[in-house]
């Protein structure tokens, strides 16, 4: 599911966010009685999904503890991967080594 962009109108956006977001939820309800493809579907969704449909999703009162459930239960499945932290720790030590060098050019 693209993630809305400046450049990108609303309207541009694919139709099928609503139903997604009914199907996502409907899986939570159901949430452990799931299969193994919709779990998957699901910590799809928690990765990608826009923050504000997140939010909105964790905001619904009758679903917040399955969702926190199923959030302890995949851990792993929704953390960070070894490549996503090696990549993070790549660019603030890039951005810390432009910083001193830019800090001694004043000194």
């Amino acid at each position: 599911m693209p993630h809305f962009h400046d450049e990108q109108a609303h309207e541009d956006l694919p139709a099928n966010t609503d139903a997604q977001r009914r199907h996502i939820r409907s899986l939570f309800a159901r949430y452990p009685d799931i299969s193994t493809a919709e779990r998957d579907a699901m910590v799809r969704y928690l990765r990608t999904a826009p923050v504000l449909d997140i939010g909105l999703l964790k905001g619904d009162e009758s679903l917040r503890y399955r969702i926190a459930a199923f959030e302890a239960a995949n851990a792993r499945a929704l953390g960070a991967s070894p490549w996503d932290i090696a990549v993070l720790i790549a660019i603030f030590a890039l951005v810390t080594s432009v910083c001193v060098a830019l800090w001694d050019m004043g000194a």
